[in-house]
């Protein structure tokens, strides 16, 4: 397979891959999002997901949506902190048609009152709905503590909520959305991208409904610059305290203690993201009970040396979330809401993660490559997961780096390489190869060490991401992470041999616990 990627004379990319079927993946890719918001277009593009598909110049509401029920095939749009994505799967023939509804979605939405008003509800439930599943609430929660803005005034860049927040809901306007389509939706920041369909025909296509946008005018260009902030990581302490909340509306559901503990990781760009990845799958984890066997993390380093070991651990996972600029990586943990769990459970946690950086078993280490190679490999046998891969490949570095390559780096990820990311993490030191991509290796060339490019600094102080959600008492033990942190000499400070900084409670994570 090869990717081709042409750029239109006003900046508008088309991108293909080739991978003959029956069926075409196509999807229109932007680079907006969450990070790119302010506090007046906060929430714009949760909105904009969800009028993606409503009243355009020459559609209705109804019309447009009994003209993409006619393809037969599945059209989503999602918003996401660095992108939003309208895509699709279908029969070829039917490629055309996609692509002229994308440009008028794209170009021409309408943004109609009544329509905002009906979105504006479904929104609404859809926020209640989530708040009450802290699987998919305190990431959030993490990102906020994690990028919050130098001058304490809340989160920024990555840290900007991906859901509106309720407040803004209720407000936001029509002249609002479009302030941020206006500003965010121009040709260069656009990538039509298709797998398995001709790329001369995509080509023309583009020409035809993209050719003729404007390229961004000198004003709109130096305000996108403007609110292109960096992201800057800051770390810090979050105690989301649920005591007196009402209990789980169903009966079934065990209420429990929420720990998440995180560090600033390298972008997704970075060659370091290899060992990494690596790194993540060799921790692993789950909940108590995992059915299946190996590739299911039941040889996982959380599962065997937590979950099997300490029976009040309901779940204990690593996660890793990548971006273009920073990264965030760390363990988290649920247990019962009682005095034993809150007083041993950050302990696990942080003899977990510092002990990986120091000591890493080859035989964990092989079979964790092996089944990251395996889960990349299989992850794209998915039409929809490639085109996605692609589009945002293109996006962020206007390339997209072949899965044989990505194989070849993993392969080459030896023991020193994970000890060493998981160090920058967890001791907080510089952050390594964060500006040089290996090229494509030749077969002779995948013994040694894995490659590391030239070193830069973080974009932050190195201290940890604390974040606690569940029923907290005066004088409970999980206010005591201050010496858990230093016995474990977690985060620059510590890690040098000094005492870390302040809790970092912010009144907006107090009221979303309360939810």
């Amino acid at each position: 397979m090869s990717t081709r990627v042409t750029t239109l004379p006003n900046g508008f990319r088309v991108a293909t891959e080739d991978n003959p079927g029956h069926f075409v993946s196509v999807g229109i890719y932007i680079d907006a999002g969450t990070r790119y918001e302010t506090d007046d277009t906060a929430g714009c593009s949760h909105i904009m997901d969800r009028m993606a598909f409503k009243s355009t110049a020459n559609y209705t509401s109804t019309a447009l949506v009994q003209e993409l029920e006619s393809l037969g095939g599945n059209v989503i749009a999602h918003s996401s902190r660095e992108s939003i994505i309208y895509q699709s799967s279908l029969f070829p023939k039917d490629v055309p048609r996609l692509v002229r509804i994308f440009s008028q979605v794209l170009r021409y939405p309408l943004f109609l009152p009544a329509e905002l008003d009906e979105v504006r509800e479904s929104t609404m439930w859809e926020i209640q709905e989530l708040s009450q599943k802290p699987e998919m609430m305190i990431p959030e929660f993490v990102h906020q503590v994690a990028y919050q803005s130098p001058d304490g005034s809340g989160p920024r860049t990555l840290g900007r909520p991906l859901l509106c927040p309720p407040e803004t809901l209720e407000i936001i306007s029509p002249e609002t959305i479009n302030t941020f389509r206006s500003t965010w939706y121009t040709p260069n920041r656009m990538v039509l991208a298709a797998v398995g369909y001709p790329h001369d025909e995509l080509v023309k296509l583009a020409e035809e409904h993209f050719g003729s946008m404007s390229p961004p005018a000198s004003d709109v260009l130096s305000l996108q610059s403007q609110l292109s902030l960096p992201t800057q990581y800051t770390g810090g302490v979050a105690f989301l305290n649920t005591l007196g909340a009402p209990p789980p509306p169903n009966p079934d559901i065990v209420p429990l203690t929420h720990v998440h503990l995180a560090f600033e990781a390298v972008h997704a760009t970075s060659p370091d993201i290899y060992p990494l990845a690596t790194l993540n799958t060799l921790m692993g984890g789950g909940g108590s009970f995992s059915a299946g066997g190996p590739g299911k993390g039941m040889y996982s380093r959380l599962y065997t040396q937590v979950l099997n070991r300490h029976h009040w651990v309901e779940s204990c996972q690593c996660f890793n979330f990548p971006y273009s600029d920073s990264g965030l990586f760390g363990i988290s943990a649920s247990v019962r809401p009682d005095t034993s769990g809150h007083s041993r459970v950050l302990p696990v946690l942080a003899e977990q993660i510092a002990t990986i950086a120091e000591r890493v078993d080859v035989t964990a280490l092989e079979r964790a490559k092996n089944q990251l190679r395996s889960n990349l490999l299989m992850s794209l046998e998915s039409r929809a997961v490639e085109l996605e891969d692609l589009g945002r490949q293109v996006l962020t570095q206007n390339a997209r780096t072949p899965v044989g390559e990505m194989c070849d780096l993993i392969g080459m990820v030896e023991e020193e390489d994970v000890k060493r990311v998981a160090r920058m993490c967890v001791y907080g030191v510089d952050l390594d190869a964060t500006g040089t991509k290996p090229t494509r290796l030749s077969e002779g060339e995948r013994t040694g060490s894995f490659p590391v490019g030239k070193r830069l600094a973080r974009t932050g102080s190195g201290e940890p991401t604390l974040v606690v959600q569940g029923p907290l008492r005066d004088g409970d033990p999980l206010y005591g992470y201050e010496d858990v942190f230093k016995r474990f000499r977690i985060g620059r400070k510590n890690a040098a041999g000094s005492s870390t900084g302040k809790v970092r409670a912010k009144s907006g994570l107090k009221r979303a616990a309360t939810h």
